[in-house]
């Protein structure tokens, strides 16, 4: 056994079951150990996809994502999904071949310090310079991707390392990182407290609730206590079914129902305190607000001005236990700002719909009517794109399971296919849709091929404005015309083909459902090429 035979048994021990893969410098005694494993590899056309592949099966799994570039320029294109699980809190591993240890430093091929600049954005980050302490290396790596709030690591692994002999009885305990497991009692008390003198309660769910496996826990509170409940957008969700108190997202660049601003009681629950939300911070929100934070992450609750309570946990535990003492307490929640939220909702979702144009033509109301006619409990539902993502926000607002992804707290476009290409891996029979912007798309096309090539398949469906379509808008808004924000056409049918993917094109609306289902069927991915008019859920 050698260092990269350890180092992919490391990797299997803890569930991994594929990497995402770029072939390059560095990376060969590592190909060769996943081949003599069984471990699957997933190979792409850009580093950057790999890096999504990683983040978005972080993101789906709530376990660490793994991928594997070449060194230099291959580990900076990478970092692009590094970044973005760093935005994201999602939990992955990104590998990063490199030449001997020996000469490091003293200008071999592509050498530099692919540590540094990954450590900014990374949890951890470490040259492995030992064989016998890959073990050490592997552990500490993913201890540290799922310890509180979970993120992104890197491992530099040079050519020497992974051609060492090793002993194969080196081993590792395996131990899995521990949530903090405070005593909350009297915070929790203090929380119940608080919700029943409030008129206007609001609770924020946010990514750290989700990666705490929370959808029970939120749903077993909001039943003993029904108060309005937002996610921040891009955020992972964790409404699972319709559910009558979800009102959407919060901070959608189109806006939302006016909830925030009002609320006297926020809990915040595993969500950053950033733009999305106001910083939480008067105007945004009353100044009178009283402001609950839960999370696991001490550093997350120290951002900002703080709170009137602040819990460090695991946030589903603390749902549990604040459901109870709500319970115990017999409180009810306010039900006339209940309704009245749900009004709001209401009137502001049908102003969304309203504000697609009439007449000839698809608009992009008209996908996201589409995909939902088609969705399941089980198809993995992917969006990118600014535009498009903003219309199936705003129209799919009755729930938002964890199993629907969007480009994450960065707000990157692109990732889409590499994300979608991650799902099909980690799923082998659930359908899966993307809906995606023509702008979006064009950033990692090339991946068409790598997915039609391994069998990856999904229905794309391409709303196609030829414009960066919320670029655009705030443009003409402010300056009466385009600026560097449009596009040119493209055969989308056939660019799919020649890649060895399905072409369709639709014409009327009533096409695009079927041709999903019909995609469904297909053993390589489809694009489904939507042509839309420019529009906007704010334009009404």
């Amino acid at each position: 056994m050698n260092g990269a035979d350890l180092f992919v048994r490391e990797l299997q021990k803890r569930g991994v079951g594929f990497i995402a893969t770029l072939c390059g410098h560095g990376l060969d005694s590592l190909y060769k150990a996943c081949l003599d494993a069984g471990m699957r590899l997933v190979d792409v056309r850009n580093e950057q996809a790999a890096g999504y592949m990683a983040e978005v099966t972080g993101r789906l799994t709530r376990e660490v994502g793994v991928c594997a570039v070449s060194s230099g320029v291959a580990h900076a294109n990478a970092l692009t999904g590094v970044l973005n699980a760093h935005f994201d809190g999602a939990p992955m591993l990104l590998i990063t071949g490199c030449g001997p240890t020996e000469t490091m430093g003293q200008g071999h091929f592509q050498d530099m310090d692919q540590v540094a600049l990954a450590a900014p954005i990374c949890k951890y980050a470490e040259v492995v310079l030992s064989a016998e302490r890959i073990p050490q290396y592997v552990q500490e790596a993913f201890a540290a991707a799922m310890a509180g709030r979970p993120g992104p690591v890197h491992l530099t692994l040079p050519t020497d390392v992974q051609t060492t002999d090793v002993d194969d009885s080196v081993n590792s305990d395996g131990k899995e990182a521990q949530s903090p497991g405070l005593d909350n009692g009297q915070r929790i008390e203090d929380v119940a407290e608080l919700l029943a003198e409030a008129q206007k309660p609001l609770l924020i769910a946010g990514s750290g609730l989700y990666y705490a496996h929370g959808e029970a826990a939120l749903e077993g509170f909001v039943d003993g206590f029904p108060l309005p409940v937002v996610t921040p957008i891009w955020d992972r969700g964790c409404v699972i079914e319709p559910m009558d108190v979800f009102m959407g997202v919060v901070g959608a660049a189109t806006g939302g129902a006016k909830l925030l601003g009002e609320a006297d009681v926020i809990l915040v629950v595993g969500a950053q305190r950033d733009y999305r939300v106001g910083y939480l911070q008067h105007p945004a929100i009353r100044a009178d607000a009283k402001v609950v934070r839960v999370d696991v992450d001490a550093d997350a609750l120290n951002q900002g001005v703080g709170a009137v309570i602040s819990i460090c946990d695991d946030p589903a535990q603390v749902l549990v236990q604040l459901t109870a003492a709500v319970e115990g307490r017999g409180i009810g929640a306010p039900e006339d700002w209940l309704q009245e939220a749900k009004t709001r909702r209401d009137a502001f979702r049908q102003q969304c719909v309203d504000a697609s144009p009439s007449g000839d033509g698809m608009y992009g109301i008209d996908i996201v009517r589409a995909v939902q006619s088609v969705l399941t409990k089980e198809t993995i539902l992917l969006i990118d794109g600014g535009n498009i993502g903003q219309w199936a926000h705003q129209v799919l607002c009755d729930h938002y399971p964890g199993h629907w992804l969007t480009c994450g707290a960065s707000g990157v476009v692109g990732y889409g296919l590499p994300g979608a290409m991650a799902a099909r891996a980690i799923y082998p029979d659930r359908p899966i849709v993307l809906i995606s912007g023509d702008g979006s798309l064009a950033f990692t096309i090339a991946e068409f091929e790598a997915a039609a090539r391994q069998g990856l398949n999904f229905v794309v469906v391409l709303a196609d404005d030829e414009a960066w379509g919320i670029a655009m808008t705030g443009h003409v808004k402010r300056y009466g015309q385009a600026i560097s924000s449009e596009l040119g056409p493209i055969d989308y049918v056939q660019m799919a083909e020649a890649f060895g993917a399905r072409g369709v094109r639709v014409g009327q609306a009533e096409e695009i459902a079927p041709a999903i289902r019909e995609g469904f069927e297909a053993s390589v991915p489809t694009l489904i090429h939507v042509p839309i008019g420019k529009s906007n859920p704010a334009e009404s």
